[in-house]
């Protein structure tokens, strides 16, 4: 039975993959606004009804499929928590990896974030960002915040999805004069202030104790 639902989760993981790959093939010839739902599926080479068994709009195959890029990017944040002394100059900011996955992907995120962007889908994916890194914070420096003065992690978290989505809907807007690597430091310059200021104590001692 185990390997019976071993077989049919891979099945289901093949279809949202064929699903996913034909949106962002659509997305980058025609734009994500003139597509429609049965030219993803024969994209895909698969039927309309197999569609609705996993998504109820393309909107949330969109969603689904930015969520799905998002989850190791975001996770790969997490040092920012642990190393507040991190020397930005001479190691590769955290956020490196999210700034070449946007440069590999730039024709599909300037569609998305330009003048003609999907207003839902962006602010869906800044909510998804900013709960994945509520959930680091709760991990990293634990679910219950001791210090009175320490702000809310649902409110940092909120913040810092949004500057990045900010920083990138900029640097693609302007075709990227920056380097990844550029673009991530600036990003860590601005946000590890914002933890500090936010934590305090706490911050540190998460650092101290991930050392040891």
């Amino acid at each position: 039975m185990a390997v019976s639902k071993q077989k049919e989760d891979r099945r289901v993981r093949r279809t949202r993959r064929r699903l996913r790959d034909a949106l962002i093939q659509l997305i980058l010839e025609h734009g994500y606004e003139k597509i429609t739902i049965q030219e993803i599926t024969d994209a895909a080479d698969l039927s309309r009804a197999t569609f609705y068994l996993h998504y109820k709009t393309k909107d949330e195959l969109l969603a689904s499929s930015l969520e799905e890029m998002f989850d190791e990017l975001v996770t790969s944040m997490e040092s920012f928590l642990l190393k507040p002394d991190f020397d930005v100059d001479s190691e590769a900011p955290p956020s490196l990896a999210a700034f070449q996955h946007v440069a590999e992907y730039s024709e599909l995120y300037k569609s998305l974030l330009g003048d003609r962007g999907v207003s839902s889908v962006i602010y869906r994916t800044i909510d998804y960002i900013a709960r994945l890194l509520q959930r680091q914070f709760e991990r990293t420096l634990g679910e219950n915040q001791d210090n009175p003065n320490a702000i809310q992690y649902e409110i940092v978290a909120q913040s810092m999805a949004g500057s990045l989505f900010a920083l990138v809907s900029w640097w693609l807007e302007n075709d990227m004069p920056h380097s990844p690597l550029e673009m991530a430091r600036m990003y860590h310059r601005m946000s590890t202030p914002v933890l500090r200021a936010a934590f305090g104590s706490e911050f540190k001692q998460a650092a101290q104790k991930n050392k040891k």
